[in-house]
């Protein structure tokens, strides 16, 4: 009869780990947990006082603590992995139990290190430190435990991406609905800004449209940001940071703006207490709107998963963005639609009843001459005739003005310097702004570039939009006139310090006898915006109550289209 072959106690100690580890496996046991088990049963089967599961950061790379179980001394502890035993480990893919310099182990002992490989690739490493030297038995055991902790850290792993996916599924979604519950675009970039600075934990986020012409890019919305972040220039496309963003259509991390010689606000940087950027392309289809950018105030690596969620959402922002440009171009295109209804209609009326007032009224002016040519100079008829004369002349003025409604006069194109133009109108309206206690701000280059243009006309506008400001600053404060110029056109910019337009009537303003005023006759910007659409511009008002109003307006520099 044939003797059965008795176990030996570490050979049946093996055997119990197996099964208990086979049924927590069947159970369906919480993943920490079953790791737990694993480090306590290479414990008992190495003698070690402790041991601890590593995972590694790729991007970074790093070791960070997951689980420990005992006396490890590294639970708390980040560990480079540039040098051994954890460069073997986790680069090496091979188990190691040389000295670390990096993380020198209690007493002397060097840690045992097995890699976790899973497919080829390693997602950390299971240390044990105090142990001794195992026979082969053991260590053949000792690296099933460890192929087990690596499937388990694996699906783990696994889990925790698909949940993280989910979350932000959900959070994408939320966020979609958010920005696009709104078609007023001015209202849909301060919603992107203060979605994308939340959901990255952002100290300031900003976003950036990129000009009609692909050469510009302009801040149009902010969150979290100071006066002196929102008041900083417009950047080249070919020859900024982020203008390289739009150029290869591809994210950008920098690490710390200030210390990248690229970066072109380094001392603002510093002073906002600005650090890492992340910048991401609006795109739509193979467009690119703009850019999307978030700052940390500290130095922070964005990993590749916040990197695609942060384009994820600049895709979604980009489509709401998008259909915010549609719906207001629908709306403009309507209402100058309407605009040129009334427009024709006022036009030959009021042509008609110019013309039919312009000669009794040239015969009423004659005879108020006369009549002061009779009265004594210190009569009180001649005081009266003189306020009938002023009246009488604002009455022709007005006769002129809707006859240049109803019939504006082709322009005449000569090259000209347009900020020459505004320095002349500055001159006249000077004595009126010292009188008002209302301070004029010139900014611009004497480099400009000249354009061509009609001077009279220009200089028309330029005075009309300037006594608007004048009218509405009534307690004095300061006028912001700026000329800008890139590779395609001059864009103008007056900037009062008034009382604001009321949103109902700032849609109207360019309505012919609209106004405000009480001694107005709302032809000013009427007749402005006709010239300047004669010259191949546009002109554009926004205004905040009781901050101000801006007035915009932007030339060609090439030869404007014909006058039609």
């Amino acid at each position: 009869m044939q003797r059965q072959k008795t176990r030996s106690p570490g050979s049946r100690r093996m055997l119990d780990m197996a099964h208990r580890l086979s049924r927590l496996l069947a159970g369906g046991t919480d993943p920490l947990a079953f790791l737990r088990t694993i480090l306590q049963d290479a414990l008992a089967l190495t003698g070690s006082r402790g041991g601890a599961v590593l995972l590694l950061e790729r991007d970074v790379r790093l070791l960070r603590p997951f689980v420990h179980v005992g006396d490890v001394g590294i639970a708390e502890t980040d560990i480079r992995t540039d040098e051994p035993p954890w460069s073997t480990a986790v680069w090496g893919r091979k188990t190691t139990d040389a000295p670390s310099t990096a993380a020198p182990p209690p007493q002397g002992e060097a840690p045992l290190v097995l890699p976790l490989l899973v497919r080829g690739d390693v997602l950390g490493v299971l240390t044990l430190h105090g142990g001794v030297q195992l026979p082969s038995p053991r260590r053949r055991f000792l690296e099933i435990l460890v192929n087990l902790a690596a499937h388990t850290l694996h699906q783990e792993t696994q889990a925790g991406a698909l949940a993280q996916q989910r979350a932000e599924a959900a959070t994408l979604i939320d966020v979609g609905q958010d920005i696009s519950a709104s078609l007023n675009l001015d209202e849909v970039l301060q919603r992107v800004v203060r979605q994308a600075a939340r959901l990255m934990r952002a100290k300031v986020c900003s976003l950036m449209l990129v000009d009609a012409h692909h050469t510009t890019l302009r801040l149009h919305a902010t969150y979290g940001a100071s006066q002196t972040y929102t008041q900083r220039p417009p950047l080249s496309v070919e020859e900024s940071l982020v203008g390289d963003v739009v150029h290869r259509g591809e994210p950008l991390a920098v690490l710390d703006v200030r210390a990248h010689p690229q970066y072109q606000f380094l001392e603002m940087a510093r002073q906002e207490g600005l650090c890492s950027l992340l910048s991401v392309p609006l795109r739509m289809h193979t467009r690119v709107l703009g850019v999307l950018n978030v700052y940390t105030a500290e130095r922070r690596r964005f990993p590749p998963a916040e990197v695609e969620f942060l384009s994820a959402l600049a895709a979604q922002s980009a489509i709401a963005i998008e259909h915010a440009r549609l719906y207001q171009a629908m709306i403009e295109s309507q209402e100058r639609l309407r605009q040129s209804e009334r427009l024709a209609a006022m036009g030959g009326t009021a042509a008609a009843l110019a013309h039919e007032i312009r000669s009794p009224l040239q015969a009423m002016k004659l005879l108020v001459y006369a009549m002061q040519q009779d009265c004594p100079p210190q009569s009180p008829l001649r005081i009266e005739t003189a306020v009938l004369q002023q009246e009488l002349d604002r009455l022709s003025l007005l006769v002129e003005q809707c006859l240049e409604v109803a019939r504006p006069r082709p322009p005449t194109f000569t090259a000209q310097k347009l900020h020459e133009i505004m320095e002349d109108a500055f001159l006249i309206i000077s004595a009126e702004a010292q009188r008002r206690g209302i301070v004029l701000g010139k900014h611009w280059s004497p480099t400009l570039p000249a354009l061509q243009i009609d001077g009279a006309q220009m200089k028309q506008v330029f005075l009309n939009v300037l006594i608007n400001a004048l009218q509405a600053m009534e307690s004095g404060g300061a006028i912001d006139v700026s000329i800008e110029a890139d590779a395609t056109t001059l864009t103008t910019t007056v900037q009062d310090q008034g009382a604001g337009i009321p949103e109902a009537v700032l849609g109207q303003l360019f309505t012919p006898f609209l106004s405000t005023k009480p001694q107005g006759t709302g032809l000013g910007l009427s007749i402005s915006h006709g010239i300047i659409a004669g010259h191949g511009g546009s002109i554009r008002v926004a205004s905040q109550l009781g901050v101000g109003t801006s007035v915009t307006i932007v030339l060609p520099l090439s030869t404007p289209v014909p006058y039609s």
